[in-house]
């Protein structure tokens, strides 16, 4: 039966309930949201039990925090937009984020609101180069000895370029009209004048560029670049691999034509004679590769002398080719080879050298560097390369280590490829892809910005924090924007 007393009183407990119900700052928060995002107050006072006052106590408070998040806070880090500033974040964008200018031009007007013009960040750019060049030429060359020349292109036009291969510091990088022996000794004459003097020239077998190292330095040591050479082997001797799996290919086809069917006597007997052609090209591949693995060791400090090295590697040579009668380009590679091993192999030549000017310095027996060079022919595990040691022990007493260390220095300073030239080709050509032709002012920019910057990581553990000009000269130098004066 309906008791209309208990009713009442039950609607009064519920709306005792919501009018005393403790809400959370968080739910306040999200009312009050809900009431500032255009929520009607009825439909929040409905749902919540909420009062229509307290709702707009809660949407004022809101709006109170949204409008102090605008507002500056006291002790908070400020950005100064002065004209250094500005230069400086110019020149971070262009070099060390490869920005074009439409785009150091957007930064600055999405982060900033400020805009910037296109004549103005060239300026800007075209002013730190001009403090590049003077940068430049104040640096001494004297201290590089075996430099890593060759040329790079941009548009088809040759850039000149040298590196120390052992600081890897950028000496020469310029855009030339052609890359003739004139062009080059024009270049390098230039750089003597800052105190170049190179004993031995690392590069390619490019006609203008040898000619124009020897006449500006008539006695150099030229090494033909060993990465190339092997480079080029390696894509002929990847020819004969793929005809080898064409040969596989065309055999694993006709065996499936002989499945699942009465097999013709013509299916059968191109299946005998593809089976044939497969196993030659097989032999074939197996002994190139063999021999190409063999040239690729000769080829490196192997251990042996240059007269042995050079018989050994006319043999490799004369078998390659007998076994590549079918392979014209890879005949025409060894004959290259051949033709050239004397400058190939300059470097244990040079080697030798360095290893007797530093026997009559440090007192270290020439023949201690003679019995750490052949052990390099042998595996650590072999029974000869454990005589040798014992050898070099009682030789050496209390300078083994001494003279361990001093060899592996000799070995690491004896450079015999130009892959520094490489790799600075593969760093220009991130800026190539924005700006598409990089104009002689910015080459100088870059060339003081890549000598500049101190490693992060690196193979040889000495490098790591410096910078190929500190490297150079054994001194500390402040980094790029410092050293142009941008600080």
């Amino acid at each position: 039966m309906f008791n209309e007393e208990d009713y009442n009183r039950s609607s009064t407990e519920k709306e005792a309930q919501n009018e005393y119900r403790v809400y959370t700052a968080s739910e306040k928060f999200i009312i009050g949201c809900l009431a500032l995002s255009g929520v009607p107050v009825p439909d929040i006072e409905k749902e919540t039990g909420m009062s229509r006052a307290y709702i707009y106590q809660q949407k004022e408070k809101v709006e109170a925090y949204a409008a102090s998040l605008d507002e500056p806070k006291e002790n908070a880090p400020a950005i100064e937009l002065s004209n250094m500033f500005i230069k400086r974040a110019i020149l971070i964008l262009a070099l060390y984020c490869r920005s074009p200018l439409e785009g150091i031009q957007c930064a600055f007007e999405h982060m900033f609101q400020m805009k910037v013009s296109i004549g103005y960040i060239s300026g800007v750019i075209n002013e730190a180069a001009e403090r590049a060049q003077a940068f430049d030429d104040s640096v001494s060359l004297e201290g590089i000895h075996q430099g890593a020349n060759d040329e790079i292109f941009q548009c088809g036009i040759p850039v000149l370029t040298g590196i120390d291969a052992e600081s890897s510091y950028i000496y020469l990088l310029d855009e030339a009209g052609d890359r003739t022996g004139e062009t080059w000794e024009i270049y390098l004459s230039d750089r003597k004048d800052h105190g170049l003097e190179l004993s031995a020239s690392l590069n390619d077998g490019a006609a203008g560029l040898k000619a124009g190292v020897l006449k500006v330095y008539p006695d150099i040591n030229i090494q033909l670049d060993v990465f190339h050479a092997s480079y080029e082997m390696g894509k002929e001797v990847s020819k004969v691999e793929r005809k080898a799996y064409a040969r596989i290919k065309d055999e694993y086809n006709l065996q499936n034509r002989l499945e699942g069917k009465r097999p013709q006597q013509k299916t059968i007997d191109k299946l005998e004679e593809a089976t044939l052609k497969t196993e030659e090209a097989i032999r074939v591949y197996d002994i190139i590769n063999i021999l190409y693995a063999w040239l690729k060791e000769l080829l490196g400090f192997s251990g042996y002398g240059p007269d042995d090295t050079t018989t050994l590697i006319g043999y490799i040579l004369n078998e390659m080719e007998k076994a590549a009668a079918d392979f014209p380009g890879l005949q025409k590679e060894c004959e290259k080879i051949r033709k050239n091993l004397p400058s190939l192999l300059s470097y244990i030549h040079r080697l030798e050298t360095r290893m007797r000017q530093s026997a009559m310095e440090s007192g270290i027996p020439l023949e201690a560097y003679h019995i750490m060079y052949r052990q390099l022919s042998y595996s650590a595990e072999s029974r000869q390369h454990q005589d040798m040691e014992y050898q070099l022990v009682i030789m050496l007493m209390d300078k083994y280590t001494e003279a361990r260390c001093e060899f592996q220095k000799l070995l690491n300073e004896t450079k015999k490829a130009s892959s520094l030239v490489e790799n600075l080709n593969g760093r220009i050509r991130k800026y190539m892809e924005v700006k598409r032709f990089i104009p002689k002012k910015f080459l100088v920019l870059l060339k003081v910005f890549f000598n500049t910057r101190r490693y992060k990581r690196s193979r040889c553990k000495e490098r790591i924090g410096k910078s190929p000009l500190e490297i150079l000269t054994n001194k500390t130098h402040p980094e790029f924007l410092e050293t142009l004066g941008y600080c």
